[in-house]
């Protein structure tokens, strides 16, 4: 099964709870593709946040980079964050079919 999430919301356990999921799917097969809005930079930002850890861990689970909106607050909080952690986040591509996934999730 190939899979978006979306982490869309502002509060941190729902986003820690979104990227869970994504990284509990994972270890099961699935294709899974985080998406991480805007508002869940604050917390990319804060090196105690578990979604901090968990986004570090993507290439432990075989899961592509996530991806960023392609807007000028990627750009900043790339350049801002440590390398390991920069390198597992990347701009959305600029075609996205939605057809390719079975299941696009919003947190």
């Amino acid at each position: 099964m190939k899979l978006l999430i979306r982490l869309h919301t502002a509060t941190e356990m729902v986003s820690y709870e979104g990227c869970a999921l994504a990284l509990t799917l994972a270890t099961f097969g699935h294709e899974v593709q985080l998406y991480l809005d805007a508002s869940v930079f604050g917390f990319l930002m804060q090196p105690e946040s578990r979604l901090h850890g968990m986004i570090q861990s993507l290439e432990l689970y075989d899961m592509p980079a996530a991806w960023l909106p392609d807007d000028v607050f990627s750009g900043w909080i790339a350049g801002m964050l440590p390398a390991d952690l920069a390198t597992q986040l990347t701009l959305i591509p600029e075609v996205v079919n939605s057809q390719e996934f079975d299941q696009i999730l919003v947190f």
